[in-house]
């Protein structure tokens, strides 16, 4: 691997300033009830899951646990945590033996709360972290496990007594968001009366990518340490860093943030930010200088030192670039990282094939799926959205004062380029009598990522095609969630978040909240999971034998059960529900949607450019009959923007005033009324 010569921009991040919250933010709300992450840095088991053996337990002043030899006692913390146990034991017969005296066994699930820990290392034997023996001197000690066993998430704590002892002042030290003061205090927040389910599962989205804000050196050590665990290896250039889950692998994944980075910024504003950049400063540092490929993954994988290389991931990359401009409207991170970003598209250009315009895939490395190769439609999909969103930045930033060259020529060029992609994408790979597309020229299967990311990233060519596209990817629809056909056995809450996404950008809302309350629903209140994070992924039956054939070795105990790339609908109801969105380089759009059943939405997040808000409101319309909407916008003065509402009415005006569709300027409190409106043809 080349190392591209970057410059440092860390100042970045510390100069983008972000708008005070409003006062409002200063007092309890409706919201704060769903908000899963502690009051404190430092927290206390809630409850005693259970206990074997001679246990006994006493509340009276502190919790005190006195466990005879050959005991155990599992302690739940309530959600999941991470970071490091201290606690008091005093061992009666501990002398100066080697021996140790208890252990420590951590669970994310319920399922594995025993006397070894769940594992962070896959074996079919289930066991690859046994227990962490702790070994004390005769007589009370204070007692914290050693920095490199961080466990970076887990919700119960399992006390094995080796010998009689007795066990006082449990705590977990949070390592997670290190730079987060109040844990609780979210830049962005997504609440509405209509639906409890709805506004756990943005808050749930939010908890999971918080958990996965990890200090730098706290990613997996290799080679895996067996049996045990370590994490004191450096997981990027710079942090806290965004990784794919709290667990495991703790590491930066582009895939994920393509999907977690706009989760992390929505709901926690700054220090999501933050996360998102020194993430995409690690692939920048390690991005191939002669090539312009970016990294399949960051250094603390195994993939990374292997050299393993993914297109759909490079791809991703400069997805989530492209997303960090438009939300921070940063001109001086642009023009230093311009030049890594177009080489970083030639490589895309160079991919292309001469006759058709499509990329035919050669590294294949992706979020797990199976077959792959040819004119894979998930990697086409993919490289026509980094063109396109990259070519609308560069026509955006030759109209400023800038010191980039040729954006003129570049956006013609990959413009160009991602037309042509499209034309030969809906040619050789639309299966009309299906209504969805192939995965490939060579191929009669119909992939789910694939047929998400085209409706997501606009593939089709009509509104016809959209329509029957979103309608057939129901076909994939399970009791629990979709069966995805490229990895049999598997509904993955990674590839579904983006048909979440695809359905909301289609206009479907209806389908969109459908399968948010069917998958995350489950995700949720399985008694499987942790109750407050989103897990990785689930076998066809909804167990935890995620990837069972496919690398896992059949560990269910290895399975994350806090992974970001699972935060989907966070994305979906602040953007497409509350329905403010950031669309492009100071610009923002208005475009609520609704399945009927959400009437009321109070949403907003905030940005460099200043704070986004927005409340609104549906009065009537039952039985098909018309309805009213109001809504109160509040966006920054430095961002212009559209309304576009997705129902027919007989009259849209903004602050009084009868609206056409014009630009409204910023920096102002908005009303948007509409009066004789009905629903669409969703069907």
């Amino acid at each position: 691997m080349t190392h591209t010569t970057v410059l440092s921009v860390l100042t970045a991040v510390q100069v983008l300033q972000f708008s005070s919250p409003s006062s409002a933010t200063l007092t309890t709300k409706p919201w704060d009830n769903y908000n899963y992450s502690p009051a404190s840095r430092t927290v206390k088991p809630v409850a005693v899951h259970s206990h074997h053996g001679n246990v006994s337990i006493s509340h009276s002043t502190s919790d005190m646990y006195q466990l005879a030899s050959g005991s155990r006692i599992s302690l739940d913390f309530g959600v999941e945590v991470g970071g490091w146990i201290s606690l008091n034991a005093n061992v009666a017969h501990g002398g100066n033996s080697s021996s140790p005296q208890l252990s420590l066994a951590f669970a994310e699930s319920p399922s594995f709360v025993r006397a070894i820990a769940d594992d962070t290392g896959s074996t079919p034997t289930q066991d690859w972290d046994q227990a962490l023996n702790v070994t004390l001197p005769n007589g009370s000690t204070f007692y914290t496990i050693p920095r490199e066993r961080f466990r970076g998430g887990f919700r119960f704590l399992t006390i094995n007594a080796l010998t009689s002892v007795e066990i006082t002042n449990v705590t977990c030290d949070i390592g997670f968001a290190p730079n987060t003061p109040d844990l609780r205090d979210y830049g962005g927040h997504f609440y509405t009366d209509d639906d409890d389910l709805l506004v756990r599962t943005w808050y749930a989205g939010a908890y999971t990518v918080q958990t996965n804000i990890a200090p730098k050196d706290t990613g997996r050590w290799l080679p895996q340490v067996r049996p045990g665990w370590a994490y004191n290896n450096s997981i990027g250039v710079s942090g806290p860093i965004l990784v794919d889950g709290a667990k495991r692998d703790r590491a930066i994944w582009p895939g994920d943030l393509g999907i977690q980075g706009s989760s992390a910024v929505l709901a926690l504003g700054s220090d999501g930010l933050e996360s998102v950049y020194h993430a995409l400063e690690t692939l920048f540092y390690y991005q191939n200088a002669t090539t312009g490929r970016f990294p399949f993954a960051g250094p603390a994988t195994g993939s990374f030192r292997n050299g393993a290389e993914s297109d759909t991931y490079h791809a991703w990359s400069l997805i989530a670039m492209y997303n960090y401009a438009i939300w921070t409207s940063d001109l001086s991170w642009v023009e230093t990282y311009w030049p890594n970003i177009t080489r970083g598209l030639d490589f895309i250009l160079r991919g292309l094939n001469n006759t058709v315009g499509m990329h035919l895939q050669t590294r294949a490395n992706d979020w797990a799926r199976q077959g792959g190769g040819d004119y894979n439609s998930a990697l086409n999909a993919l490289d026509f959205h980094a063109l396109s969103s990259l070519a609308s930045l560069a026509v955006s930033l030759s109209s400023i004062n800038t010191t980039l060259p040729s954006l003129d020529a570049q956006a013609s060029l990959w413009t160009s380029a991602a037309t042509r992609l499209k034309n030969s994408y809906n040619t050789l790979l639309w299966d009309a009598s299906a209504s969805l597309y192939r995965d490939n020229t060579t191929t009669a299967l119909h992939p789910q990522d694939g047929n998400a990311l085209a409706l997501l990233y606009n593939l089709t060519t009509s509104d016809s095609q959209s329509s029957a596209l979103s309608q057939a990817l129901t076909k994939f629809h399970g009791p629990i969630g979709p069966l995805t056909p490229e990895l049999p056995d598997t509904i993955s809450p990674f590839v579904s978040s983006i048909e979440v996404l695809a359905h909301f950008a289609a206009g479907r809302p209806k389908r969109a909240l459908h399968l948010t309350r069917t998958l995350w629903g489950y995700l949720l209140d399985s008694p499987l999971m942790t109750g407050s994070t989103l897990a990785e992924g689930l076998s066809a039956n909804g167990s935890l034998y995620y990837r069972g054939n496919a690398g896992y070795k059949h560990d269910a105990a290895y399975t994350s059960l806090s992974h970001g790339w699972s935060s989907g609908p966070t994305v979906g109801l602040s953007l497409s529900v509350g329905g403010l969105e950031i669309v492009g380089w100071g610009a923002w759009r208005f475009r609520p949607l609704s399945d009927g059943r959400v009437r009321s939405v109070d949403s907003g997040f905030e940005s460099p450019l200043g704070r986004f808000e927005v409340r609104w409101e549906i009065r009537g319309g039952e039985h098909g009959a018309a309805f009213e909407f109001e809504a109160s916008l509040a966006v920054p003065e430095e961002a212009n923007g559209t309304v576009e509402l997705a129902w027919v009415c007989e009259r849209v005006s903004v602050d009084g005033q009868v609206y056409a569709g014009e630009a409204l300027e910023g920096g102002a409190q908005r009303s948007v009324k509409a009066r004789g409106c009905v629903w669409g043809d969703e069907e």
